[in-house]
Formats: structure tokens, C-alpha cells, sequence
């Protein structure tokens, strides 16, 4: 919750381009390494179900995102849009997104909760600037874009306290679960990386950045191991 209300303070300035490419640069680069060395080498010790296995999870929640992505605009992997006079169905989306990303968190053993906590702060501390920048663009008042924040802060939340009502005893629920987050993240992860390249290009300082956010997911997924 609060990397979105230190993100959101953030975005009622004007953000610089530069400052957001940046940004969205170390949290994409943080939230694959993390997924590829941590998230998926546990779902390898989940015990699959013979007639599901994880992996369709996995691929199921990327294309979830996929889907997501036409109601959010791209908010989860920091597209700047123009006025839009209804930007209510894309925040919508958003949360939908941020709801589902916390459905495992109080599923995990205590260790790992703090490691996911970690990669969802790092995640969304860029969204919500911009969701908070985008909003009062579109003109709307200052009272609606702190009740927006507040509702994306409660979102994954809200979305731990789902996951703990779902009944992990029934067959291939638990890698249902993680699968699904881990193909959220894929993408997520992924597409913001393709998209920091200009004419399949990446500046050197973007470069290092990347470098600095994989370092950094590693470094977190050893230390939980």
C-alpha cells in the first residue's frame, strides 16, 4: 500500500519521461528476474495434478493479462494516454489486474510473502504515479483521484484475503494459483522491457538499469532461498 501512495504523491507533479522509462525500466527487469529465479522454480516443488499440470496456468494467466490489457490500456506496464473522458473503465481493469496479483500473498510461506510484497511495490510505485498523473489530466477532481489510490491500495489485498478462502486441499489448486500469477507477471514483466526499445534499440543507461532490477531480483530470490 504504500509504495502506491508514494507513487501516487508522485504523479499529481508532472512526470518526466525520463523519470518514468527509468522507473519502469528496474521494475520490469526486478519483476522477471524475481519471477524466472524464484516464483517459478517453486512452483516446480508443487506436486502437479496428473491432469492439469501448472504450466496451463501459466499460460492461462498470461493471456488473462492479454485480455486485461484491452480494458487497462496498458496502465500495468506504463503507457502515458491522452485526455480520455472516461478513464474509469481502464482503472477498472487495473484493479481486476492488481486483484488477481495478490491472490497467493498470504498463501506463502512467511519468507516468501515478504519477497512478494517487495515485487508487487516495485511494480506498482510506477503505475500509480502514472495512474495519478493520468487521471488528473483527464480532468478529474482531486478528491476522486485519492479515492482511485485508495482502492488500488486495497486491491491486492483484497485479493490476499481471496486467495485464503480458496480451498488449497482441492487437486492442482495451488499450482493453479501460482501459475496464474506467474504468467501475470510474465507478461507484465516482459512487455515492459519490449517496450522501453526505440527501433528495437535500448540506450545505454536503460541498459544498466535493466542490469542493476535483474541483479537486484536475483539477489532477492537467493536471499529467500
Amino acid at each position: 500500500m504504500l509504495p502506491i501512495f508514494l507513487g501516487g504523491m508522485a504523479g499529481f507533479r508532472s512526470i518526466p519521461s525520463a523519470w518514468l522509462a527509468k522507473s519502469n525500466a528496474f521494475s520490469g527487469a526486478f519483476l522477471f528476474a524475481v519471477t524466472v529465479f524464484l516464483w517459478i522454480p517453486e512452483l516446480a516443488h508443487v506436486e502437479p495434478d496428473r491432469s492439469l499440470p501448472w504450466g496451463l496456468w501459466i499460460v492461462l494467466g498470461y493471456f488473462l493479462q492479454f485480455a486485461l490489457d484491452s480494458r487497462s490500456k496498458g496502465l500495468e506496464h506504463g503507457h502515458i494516454h491522452h485526455h480520455d473522458p472516461n478513464p474509469w473503465p481502464a482503472y477498472i481493469g487495473l484493479l481486476i489486474h492488481s486483484v488477481v496479483e495478490g491472490v497467493p500473498m498470504l498463501r506463502l510461506p512467511e519468507t516468501e510473502q515478504l519477497a512478494f510484497a517487495l515485487s508487487l511495490g516495485v511494480h506498482n510505485l510506477p503505475i500509480a504515479a502514472l495512474l495519478a498523473f493520468w487521471l488528473r489530466q483527464c480532468g478529474i477532481p482531486l478528491r476522486q483521484v485519492l479515492f482511485a489510490l485508495v482502492g488500488m491500495s486495497l486491491a491486492a489485498p483484497l485479493g490476499a484475503g481471496f486467495g485464503i478462502l480458496l480451498p488449497l486441499d482441492l487437486p492442482g489448486m495451488e499450482g493453479f494459483i501460482g501459475g496464474l500469477v506467474v504468467g501475470i507477471f510474465l507478461h507484465v514483466s516482459s512487455t515492459i522491457l519490449f517496450e522501453l526499445q526505440k527501433d528495437h534499440r535500448l540506450p545505454t543507461g536503460l541498459w544498466l538499469i535493466v542490469i542493476i532490477g535483474l541483479l537486484s531480483g536475483f539477489g532477492l530470490s537467493q536471499f529467500i532461498h
